[in-house]
């Protein structure tokens, strides 16, 4: 059976963890922290954000903004050295809350800098795979490619895209992801969630009109994306990464209870 979760800040103070909490009675399976925030994370507030999640939270099984912004890795800039710095930290942060995933967006990493060659841009993402790879094996987390809208980020913008990258690393802890916010936007065929589905790790989902928690207004366009998970006989772990549009616990109630029967419909 699917899990469901909900994006949320890093445990650290009174209001991330009453968020924490608020998910739990909502319903949900698990959370999704943010990998930068969790890498800045003193030794002493990673390991409190770590006991909270365990005793008084939810399991952490995924993780997205991964890559900072100033990380190029594509284009004439492009920093391994750099890039292998932060993976440094973040895999130990990631591992310590028993993370199973990592979301790749990291949009403004990636993004292709004007008249960088696309070919080569695409061969700089393979190399960088590849050497998150080696952190994966030691860590036994997984990689999950996100492509993200057009309007957003210039490289990597469809599933099948996704799909293609993750091929070609030919590696076995790199995988993908499919964005149902960014595949709306992106006016993608619902059949590419099945036909993408032996690389599919994880998903995230937010209502296409406003990127909010998924509403009673919603529910068909969200129906759409699990009927298309079953479809493609999927069970792995499905996240709200949407904002609230006025009060974050009522309206997570409302998306747990949404996202709990469209899965068991």
């Amino acid at each position: 059976m699917m899990q469901i979760g909900c994006c949320t800040p890093v445990p650290v103070d009174e209001k991330s963890r009453e968020k924490v909490l608020q998910i739990r009675e909502a319903g949900f399976d698990f959370v999704e922290y943010g990998v930068q925030a969790c890498a800045a994370l003193s030794p002493e507030q990673l390991e409190e954000a770590v006991r909270f999640t365990r005793e008084e939270g939810l399991p952490c099984l995924a993780m997205n903004l991964f890559i900072p912004g100033n990380i190029p890795l594509v284009g004439p800039a492009a920093d391994l050295g750099r890039a292998r710095r932060f993976l440094d930290k973040a895999f130990p942060a990631a591992s310590a809350f028993g993370a199973k995933t990592i979301v790749f967006g990291s949009g403004g990493a990636r993004r292709t800098p004007p008249g960088f060659p696309r070919e080569m841009a695409w061969i700089q993402l393979v190399g960088f795979l590849r050497l998150v790879e080696t952190y994966c094996e030691d860590f036994d987390i997984n990689i999950a490619i996100e492509p993200l809208s057009v309007v957003e980020c210039n490289t990597l913008n469809t599933a099948m895209e996704g799909f293609w990258l993750a091929g070609e690393t030919e590696r076995p802890h790199i995988r993908l992801l499919v964005d149902y916010y960014h595949f709306l936007r992106n006016h993608e065929d619902p059949l590419d969630i099945v036909s993408v589905k032996r690389m599919l790790q994880h998903v995230h989902t937010a209502n296409c009109i406003d990127r909010c928690l998924p509403r009673e207004e919603t529910r068909e366009e969200q129906r759409g994306l699990f009927d298309m998970l079953k479809a493609a006989g999927y069970e792995g772990t499905v996240s709200i990464e949407g904002s609230a549009q006025s009060c974050f616990e009522t309206e997570i109630r409302e998306s747990g209870r949404i996202l709990r029967e469209l899965r068991g419909a």
